[in-house]
């Protein structure tokens, strides 16, 4: 049997249930408390596969070069031997030289806003070189990159790394198919 005093906290319950709903569906509530300044819905997600070729001034392939993307040290360093880029690559990169590879890396872009890429290579001994990229909201989902880097011995490393002599190349995946 309900008692009055149950009866009661259910009617209560209901009633502010009721006003919680109502009140909720102002649609200005996001406004006030700046949650849209954080959202985004047209925001994406892009793909970036790096290629890399580090070697030194002999052109040999220089292993144990770490390499931060984006501000992100790699788990992976430099190998001491290069494989080449097969034929899922363009003409003119195919059979490309590289010793560091990245599979994917998921990057986030905004609408409207371009994105700098920064990829850094380093290792004790040696200048530290960077290159840059933009990525765009409006770029396919898929980016490939590949640069290649000559790092000079230095007893006394600057404390800005140098920029690399040449700018990265960078294609979508439906240049792939080309």
């Amino acid at each position: 049997m309900i008692t009055v005093r149950t009866a009661f906290v259910i009617s209560a319950a209901i009633l502010v249930g009721a006003a919680v709903l109502t009140a909720g569906c102002s649609g200005d509530w996001w406004v006030d408390d700046d949650w849209y300044d954080d959202y985004d819905d047209l925001a994406e997600w892009k793909s970036i596969y790096i290629y890399l070729n580090v070697g030194d001034q002999d052109g040999h392939a220089l292993p144990g070069v770490t390499v931060w993307v984006d501000g992100e040290a790699q788990p992976d360093k430099t190998e001491d031997s290069y494989d080449r880029l097969g034929n899922a690559f363009p003409p003119d990169w195919r059979g490309w030289k590289y010793n560091w590879s990245s599979g994917r890396i998921r990057i986030f872009t905004r609408d409207g806003d371009d994105r700098w890429i920064e990829i850094l290579v380093s290792k004790t001994g040696y200048e530290s070189q960077r290159t840059r990229f933009r990525l765009s909201y409006w770029d396919p989902k898929e980016i490939y990159v590949r640069q290649t880097f000559v790092m000079e011995p230095s007893a006394f490393p600057a404390a800005e790394p140098v920029d690399a002599p040449e700018q990265p190349e960078v294609i979508s995946s439906a240049q792939l198919a080309q």
